[in-house]
């Protein structure tokens, strides 16, 4: 009977592997890279493994493994879109592996999870080290249980979630400090703690292994005085304590049931209305309770806040709204360990509800609403976004590379916009290109080096581009942009022909951001390029 009931549920974890991995397959394919998954690509395509190892982690503001890997899958020359999204993909199924077959997850539960937005689209889709970081974690959840007998492999585990993100480095380190402290409060002493460690040998020089690998990785992306991020963090609105708040009372809402963040501002610059703010609260408080009585049952409390305590440290820094699935990523974390220690009885929920005089029968419905709520709330925000990639370009710069090639135009002087650097359009073209295919600021390196220039440099950036003439194309956000490059170019032609266009809607959830690209010339080369004089648009008052 047992032997039966494994095999059926053998059977419906490879139905929903297949039926989810199907569907990731086609949102690949769909999917137009954008400016991140082009960033990681080119300074693995084009920086030195040195300056890989050593260099851009401190402008990157993460460890380089995301980028080595991608460095070692170049080598065997697949094209770029292939590289970067079958990598990705390869981790996504091992993420799904380790959910249905290892995890100490329920049938139910073990359904729900890959119908999460983040782990069904955006760390799925969007090639990122995201959903290396989140099979980490769930290397680490798996071994936990065993890490006094198993130290090594443990440790491993730990090591490899710091060597993927800042992140990653800051929740490793939280996992351990917890496991200390809850040993130490449990013993009632310190010094048994401390013995406990010294004589595990392997333990011992595994923890002191993962320290010296972290402390170097935290030394290895500290940021430089001259890095842009630095300058962006400056001008946040909102102050650390509240980002803290946020971090405990909004961000868990926002991973799983509310959408209230633009993914094209930093938490720390969104300003989001008082009754948003409130409501994701509310949500994320009731979330923290179920998680309290979870880990008080077990004896965990340590193991359940301290982790994420310590990710909230850097949270409160910086992160993006595409970042809050790490709080996703923690839960599996506390869920998976505090169930290995002790599984959800039937009779111990039926308890909690019967004193809050609630029915069983009532208790089941409502545990039935909640789990229909969050997969219809996850499923309508990933299909927003599988159809706005299938119906548009999510990014414009695969569109624009197929047109310049298209139109044989690889030879012809490309000027790109710029604020500081290269506008992203151009930088997330690069990929498809053998070479840097445009010229402007600081466009010796394929990609953003993210170095704060000087006022200095700046002039002699603008100099330099001076010196070259004439482009025959100018790319750029906007056409009205053009008048005020060629102002400060010294350009006495009128670059007012619209040669190109394409708007691009980069989605996150169910929020749409339109990015605008155009390539303006001159009327001669217009007619040049379509055999006709440029008429400018008109519309007409309806």
């Amino acid at each position: 009977m047992i032997k039966s009931l494994k095999n059926k549920d053998n059977i419906i974890s490879l139905i929903l592997i297949a039926i989810v991995s199907t569907l990731v397959i086609i949102g690949l394919i769909f999917h137009e890279p954008w400016f991140d998954e082009a960033q990681a690509y080119l300074i693995a395509r084009d920086a030195s493994w040195h300056d890989i190892f050593f260099f851009w982690p401190h402008y990157e503001g993460h460890p380089p493994l995301w980028h080595i890997i991608l460095k070692l899958a170049i080598k065997l020359g697949l094209p770029y879109e292939l590289t970067i999204k079958a990598i990705n993909f390869l981790f996504f199924e091992a993420v799904l592996f380790l959910i249905e077959f290892r995890s100490p997850f329920s049938r139910i539960t073990r359904t729900l999870i890959p119908l999460s937005y983040f782990l069904l689209y955006q760390y799925s889709v969007i090639s990122r080290p995201y959903i290396l970081l989140m099979l980490s974690v769930l290397l680490t959840a798996m071994l936990y249980k065993d890490r006094y007998n198993k130290p090594v492999v443990y440790c491993f585990s730990l090591i490899f979630m710091c060597s993927l993100h800042s992140y990653g480095i800051a929740f490793a380190g939280g996992i351990v400090i917890a496991d200390l402290l809850s040993e130490a409060f449990h013993k009632h002493s310190i010094k048994k703690c401390i013995m406990n460690v010294i004589s595990n040998k392997k333990l011992l020089i595994s923890y002191v292994i993962l320290l010296t690998i972290a402390v170097f990785l935290i030394i290895n992306i500290i940021p430089r005085s001259d890095t842009y991020a630095s300058e962006d963090i400056s001008i946040k609105k909102h102050s650390y304590l509240f980002c803290l708040l946020l971090s405990f009372l909004f961000i868990p809402s926002e991973t799983l049931i509310t959408s209230y963040s633009s993914d094209v501002y930093l938490m720390q610059s969104e300003i989001n209305p008082l009754y948003e703010t409130l409501t994701a609260a509310l949500f994320s408080l009731m979330l923290w309770i179920c998680l309290f009585f979870i880990g008080k049952k077990r004896k965990m409390l340590f193991e359940l806040f301290v982790p994420y305590f310590f990710l909230s440290i850097l949270t409160s820094v910086y992160i993006m709204p595409h970042h809050f699935g790490m709080f996703l990523i923690y839960l599996l974390y506390v869920l998976w360990i505090s169930l290995d220690k002790e599984k959800i009885k039937t009779e111990i929920i039926a308890q909690i509800f019967e004193k809050a005089k609630i029915s069983l029968k009532l208790a089941k419905i409502i545990m039935f609403g909640a789990a229909m709520i969050f997969s219809s709330i996850n499923l309508y925000w990933s299909g927003c976004c599988y159809y706005t990639d299938f119906n548009s370009a999510y990014y414009p710069s695969k569109d624009l590379a197929k047109w310049i090639k298209s139109k044989n135009l690889t030879n012809k002087k490309f000027l790109a916009g710029w604020y500081i650097y290269p506008i992203g359009q151009c930088i997330s073209a690069n990929p498809y290109f053998d070479h840097i295919f445009y010229y402007g600021p600081f466009d010796s390196y394929s990609f953003i080096t993210h170095i704060l220039p000087s006022e200095e440099e700046k002039k002699e950036e603008i100099a330099r581009i001076r010196s070259k003439g004439n482009p025959d194309f100018i790319i750029c956000n906007n056409p009205f942009f053009t008048h005020e490059i060629c102002e400060e170019l010294n350009i006495k032609a009128e670059y007012t022909a619209v040669a190109y266009s394409l708007p691009a809607s980069r989605v996150f959830k169910d929020r749409k951001e339109t990015i605008n690209t155009y390539i303006v010339c001159t009327n001669e080369t217009y007619k040049e390029l379509y055999g006709k004089d440029y008429k400018v648009p008109t519309f007409e008052r309806k």
